[in-house]
């Protein structure tokens, strides 16, 4: 992982006043130099957040540092921090949690958007394919700071051929 500095755009937690807390609290003291910063590129960004979530622990850690990179339009629809948990959980993002290995496709960035196709492969040998995009932020406290906007499954023809 790199080491960054702190910036307030990674203290944008969208969390709910009485709502569970311990694990963004434990990924704080754990990790508090992973954090969005301009300086990082798309590339850098996806490859913390994959990391992160293949080295998950009890704590969440993983998936809370994953959330510190999700962008504010992001957090705000999947937020806060412990129902994001809960959609990493669900069998659609699950495989990456701990997995076993990640195959990354080339960057393609457009302007201040970019998108890149992740392969995840399962401690199984299972392989299920993400497509991140990401946007550059153009407002404080983001400001120039890549961040995802949002992770989908890419259909795989194993996939379309499940249901024959």
């Amino acid at each position: 992982f790199l080491t960054l500095g702190l910036t307030a755009c990674a203290s944008i937690g969208f969390e709910m006043p009485g709502q569970p807390d311990g694990p963004a609290a434990a990924a704080d003291e754990a990790a508090p130099d992973l954090q969005p910063d301009p300086d990082l590129s798309p590339d850098d960004v996806v490859r913390i957040q994959v990391e992160a979530l293949q080295n998950n622990d009890a704590a969440d850690t993983g998936i809370e540092i994953t959330f510190r990179f999700a962008s504010p339009a992001n957090k705000q629809a999947t937020g806060p921090l412990f129902r994001f948990a809960q959609l990493v959980k669900n069998p659609v993002y699950s495989p990456m949690l701990n997995h076993k290995l990640a195959e990354y496709g080339p960057m393609q960035r457009d302007g201040d958007t970019a998108t890149q196709r992740v392969t995840i492969v399962e401690q199984d040998g299972s392989a299920t394919v993400y497509l991140f995009s990401l946007s550059r932020q153009s407002e404080p406290p983001c400001l120039g700071c890549w961040l995802t906007d949002r992770v989908t499954v890419v259909p795989t023809r194993a996939q379309d051929l499940k249901g024959i």
